[in-house]
């Protein structure tokens, strides 16, 4: 909800323009990588000052990121919903879809840097897949099949971060024993 009103006051000055202009690549990298700083940002925030106890379960995180996918969702489908019949929205959706389970994976790796007392790392490696997955969309918009190219990455990611989650599992509660230290 920041980054959105930031990024129109940045868009609508000169230098924005004259630079976007100039490397509209570099540009579009840029605002990529910063929806991952702020997401990331804001889940790590949360996760710091609101969420107690320190250990949880691995539905936590999984609740947190699917209601953070969801809202994100309803965000960018609405307005969609006015501008195309509803027969034409599929590949929105599915690519919805994805960023829904991107998410999710999103917040089981900022939440494991909870787990494993490695806070900051974790959320950089966040940070950094996030800004890599978003990036992908300027580095392929010229491309032909640019979505195809887009939405398959995105794909094996999920299917990647996925099988990490399930992996992180034993980090939380009733992936292992209670009395069982986290190994690193």
């Amino acid at each position: 909800m920041l980054r959105m009103p930031v990024l129109q006051h940045i868009q609508n000055s000169t230098d924005f323009m004259l630079a976007y202009a100039l490397d509209p690549l570099t540009i579009g990298i840029l605002i990529a990588v910063s929806a991952g700083i702020f997401e990331e940002g804001f889940r790590f925030l949360f996760r710091q000052f609101l969420i107690k106890p320190g250990e949880c379960s691995i539905l936590q995180p999984i609740i947190f990121g699917l209601g953070h996918g969801i809202a994100e969702a309803l965000i960018v489908l609405i307005p969609a919903l006015s501008l195309a019949p509803v027969s034409q929205l599929g590949l929105a959706f599915l690519e919805r879809v994805l960023a829904i389970i991107l998410h999710i994976n999103l917040t089981i790796v900022v939440w494991n840097g909870f787990q494993k007392n490695k806070k900051f790392l974790y959320l950089l490696i966040a940070i950094a897949i996030h800004g890599f997955v978003n990036s992908l969309i300027p580095v392929f918009s010229s491309f032909p099949n640019s979505i195809a190219l887009i939405e398959g990455a995105l794909a094996v990611t999920d299917i990647i971060m996925t099988g990490y989650s399930y992996y992180s599992s034993k980090y939380y509660v009733q992936g292992r024993n209670s009395h069982e230290e986290i190994k690193n």
